[in-house]
């Protein structure tokens, strides 16, 4: 036993100055790995996006809202949205809605543009827009419909968010708002 713990010191140490000749980290590079593993947070005062609240007050405006276009030709439902970032800082700067089309006959009358009128009108209620607008940071600049048909893709508008909202607010006309999109195919 007393050989035992002569020999547990000497070991302690053998090990202690085994690690003193070791490189030691750099504090710096620690540093810089923690930095490039951080997300980049919003500005203060900046609404931390809640995409399923999106979501939810998209569909209870949409369904329901025209129960005769329903009934006899489409119904649109959201079925997902996100956000995109750019810039440096980074920022989120895109909102993108995915709007299913689901047509109540068996030849096709679901468009990008359909979709996209759908959701722009949704906009104009204000207690809609107002509980979206919660959700959204001010560094947003486009939003994006991307229409799907039976869960294939169909197309994508985008158009300025200031221009949405002046539409939904009454600023711009229709006509306005529709000479201001971009269409993409798929």
């Amino acid at each position: 036993m007393k050989r035992f713990l002569v020999v547990v010191p000497i070991f302690l140490f053998a090990l202690g100055a085994c690690n003193a000749f070791s490189p030691q980290p750099d504090p710096n590079a620690a540093a810089a790995a923690a930095a490039q593993t951080q997300v980049a947070a919003p500005p203060a005062g900046t609404p931390v996006p809640k995409v399923a609240v999106i979501v939810n007050t998209l569909n209870g405006a949409l369904h329901g809202a025209d129960p005769l276009e329903e009934t006899l030709d489409v119904k649109f439902s959201v079925i997902d949205a996100g956000f995109e970032v750019s810039g440096d800082p980074v920022a989120i700067t895109t909102l993108s809605v995915h709007v299913e089309c689901e047509c109540i006959k068996t030849k096709s009358t679901c468009t990008t543009e359909r979709a996209f009128t759908a959701v722009a009108h949704v906009f104009e209620k204000d207690g809609i827009r107002k509980k979206i607008l919660e959700q959204i940071p001010e560094t947003l600049q486009v939003m994006q419909i991307r229409a799907f048909d039976r869960m294939q893709p169909i197309g994508i508008i985008e158009v300025s968010w200031s221009d949405l909202l002046a539409f939904a607010n009454g600023e711009i006309t229709g006509d306005q708002l529709g000479a201001r999109i971009t269409r993409f195919t798929q």
